[in-house]
């Protein structure tokens, strides 16, 4: 206790007074081992932290190097560069919506059908792995791995229903 090595601290400046807190950071700066903060206080975290994890629910959590102004920043220009990409892709959709007479090639028959298989077999590994997770039977590594294979799962399954959606809009 009197020279520890890893703290762990939970909202640490709920009840604190500026002096006290200014304590706080001045030694949670200057100490020498791990320290793991649990807090909503941003400025707080933005002075006593280099590294965050980022609870993003369904298993995600995101390792990010920095403070949390950092982080907001990143996210900010993240949201923007995934909106201007996701501009070229509505005007794709809008010309194949104008184009509502077309009829579906026999390729397109094909992937509309694979698609139905592979959003189902998609739907069931989600499930077993959710099951996996909340069983409580596996270990860190194995935790880790099923919930990096859950985020892949969810996103190839999102991927695949909106290709199906197109595909769907085609067959009228």
């Amino acid at each position: 206790m009197r020279n520890p090595n890893f703290l762990v601290l939970d909202e640490p400046t709920n009840d604190l007074d500026i002096i006290t807190l200014n304590v706080l950071e001045e030694y949670l700066r200057n100490f020498k081992g791990c320290v793991i903060v649990v807090s909503h206080d941003r400025y707080f975290m933005d002075k006593v932290v280099d590294h965050l994890l980022v609870f993003n629910g369904q298993g995600d959590i995101r390792d990010f190097p920095g403070n949390y102004s950092d982080y907001r920043d990143w996210k900010e220009a993240k949201a923007q560069k995934e909106k201007e990409a996701a501009k070229p892709q509505e005007e794709k959709t809008a010309r194949v919506r104008l184009n509502e007479k077309r009829k579906m090639s026999f390729k397109e028959k094909r992937e509309f059908e694979l698609l139905e298989k592979e959003i189902a077999d998609l739907e069931a590994e989600k499930t077993q792995i959710e099951e996996l997770l909340c069983s409580g039977t596996l270990s860190v590594d194995e935790l880790t791995e099923k919930s990096k294979r859950l985020s892949e799962v969810n996103n190839l399954i999102d991927e695949k229903t909106m290709r199906w959606l197109e595909l769907s809009e085609i067959e009228g």
